[in-house]
């Protein structure tokens, strides 16, 4: 067993890390600041050797594989350029039993040699890793913990009505959304100039030179209106009184006597006004290529450009990545795609053989669809279906104008074909708003707890290199996508790689444990 006493501190080189994340707020953890300033103290006090520069980053902790610096702190450990950490507590290294684990295990291997803590003392024997697992432990309970009392308020308010989140042109009072009267005017302003069909820029110019702003108040900083910031407020149901937050939707029309700055009709017009725009006039089959934006150049570090490239001899057009970069080094620009999925054939051909623990792992650190992100994609589902309906709603009045026309009056038949027309188009138009509701629908259905299945997640381990070689040009895409986030390649050969996740931890992992004898 090693014991404490048996190091030399002194000849240690320690790496400073600091953390801070928005979740953080609730805590009032230490600025990252205050958090290096005692850390220093600490360190004179102990006449520590700290390397610089000093590590700091704006991440949350809770889940695994979401912090670089951090990924990239423990390979420079394990490439022996430091030999401990320094920080100000343990819960800056790990909120989630993955990472935390991997900490203990490096400690267990001597690869990390020392922890420092301002607020924690660690010792590196039994006990002192016993408490190490313990602080992590209870960092873990108290993120899950204040996610599920956050989540909890959040949809208890939000079925009363109340929401934190600001709005333009709004004063937010317990809750409740009331005009401001100072911008209210101006943002009911801005919905009419859009229905009327005015362009953003020249809405944004309007609001800021009639005197909009939004104050901070933490800072008292004044921010003005930008054409970004104006058409996200056009996508917002909010404004005709629809608040989608936290997976549900609740009218506030309904709860009390809110004022909305625009109409639902003029919302859905406005939807459709952006709506027609960026739809294509003509259906586009755009030309597939693997791989894109995959492979990068060794010697610029860009991504290369694939495109097929025709045979003089004998007339076969072959697949290529080439390097167009200005001032590049490179002498042969291109290189056969042959070349990269012969490398990633061999490379799979004796498979991953992950094992059915790291399986428990590619689950505990999968990255899950935000709640952000599937409030954009309710108030996308929103606007689609309100769009559908509109268009339905044309049909029917279409349809009662042919009703009442007269068969008698000499135009009736370019009336009736008209009409028709616009009926037909109308059809067309409904037809894909309908399967772009489908798809919304179809992602909202993948719940956090949707991910492979052990079976998949073994036969993708195991099989990888026969499904790339026998699947067409989407199919080899796909597969190489789940397993490689890129390839870099010199003038003959793949150079490097790097795997997704979690294949890529789960491997770093594999090659530590070999490296220090040990099966996994």
């Amino acid at each position: 067993m090693e014991y404490e006493e048996e190091l030399d501190y002194a000849k240690l080189r320690y790496v400073l890390y600091a953390r801070k994340s928005s979740i953080d707020e609730a805590r009032q953890v230490k600025s990252i600041p205050d958090q290096i300033d005692e850390c220093l103290k600490l360190a004179e006090r102990l006449h520590l050797n700290i390397v610089k520069p000093y590590l700091t980053e704006s991440k949350s902790a809770k889940l695994p594989n979401n912090r670089p610096v951090f990924r990239a702190m423990l390979s420079d450990i394990q490439a022996g350029k430091y030999d401990g950490i320094l920080a100000w507590n343990p819960d800056r290294l790990a909120r989630n039993m993955l990472e935390g684990g991997h900490i203990i295990n490096m400690i267990d291997e001597g690869v990390i040699k020392d922890l420092k803590f301002a607020t924690h003392h660690f010792t590196k024997d039994a006990n002192g890793k016993m408490l190490l697992g313990i602080a992590f432990v209870l960092s873990k309970q108290y993120s899950d913990k204040l996610s599920q009392d956050v989540k909890r308020g959040v949809e208890s308010n939000l079925a009363k009505g109340k929401s934190p989140t600001p709005k333009y042109g709004y004063v937010n009072e317990s809750g409740l959304y009331y005009p401001d009267e100072n911008n209210h005017q101006l943002i009911c302003d801005a919905w009419r100039m859009r229905k009327e069909g005015e362009p953003i820029k020249s809405i944004s110019n309007h609001l800021n030179e009639h005197g909009f702003y939004k104050e901070i108040k933490s800072s008292g900083k004044k921010t003005y209106m930008t054409p970004q910031k104006l058409s996200d407020m056009f996508k917002d149901s909010f404004y005709y009184g629809k608040l989608i937050q936290a997976n549900q939707m609740v009218d506030l029309r309904e709860m009390y006597e809110f004022i909305p700055a625009t109409t639902e009709e003029d919302f859905m017009a406005i939807q459709e006004l952006s709506y027609r725009r960026i739809k294509p006039p003509k259906p586009h089959r755009a030309v597939f290529y693997p791989l894109k934006l995959m492979v990068h150049c060794s010697f610029c570090n860009q991504s290369m450009r694939v495109a097929p490239s025709t045979s003089q001899t004998k007339k076969k057009r072959y697949l290529y990545f080439r390097c167009d970069t200005k001032g590049c080094d490179r002498k042969k620009k291109s290189i056969r795609s042959k070349v990269i999925f012969d490398f990633i054939i061999d490379f799979l051909q004796d498979g991953l053989g992950f094992t059915e623990k790291e399986y428990q792992q590619y689950l505990d650190g999968m990255k899950y669809l935000s709640d952000d992100h599937k409030v954009k994609i309710r108030g996308e589902l929103n606007t689609k279906r309100g769009l559908v309906k509109r268009r339905k709603q044309e049909i029917k009045e279409l349809s009662l104008n042919i009703a009442k026309l007269d068969p008698v009056i000499p135009a009736y038949k370019t009336i009736l074909n008209q009409i028709s027309g616009k009926i037909a188009e109308l059809e067309v138009e409904i037809e894909g708003l309908e399967a772009d509701v489908a798809k919304l629908e179809e992602q909202l259905k993948k719940s956090e707890d949707e991910v492979a299945s052990l079976e998949d997640f073994a036969n993708l381990s195991k099989n990888a290199a026969s499904i790339v070689q026998s699947a067409d040009a989407v199919g080899k895409d796909m597969i190489c996508k789940l397993i490689f986030a890129n390839f870099t390649v010199d003038e003959q050969k793949v150079a490097s790689y790097r795997l997704k996740e979690p294949f890529d931890i789960l491997m770093k992992q594999r090659k530590f444990l070999f490296s220090r004898g040990t099966r996994n």
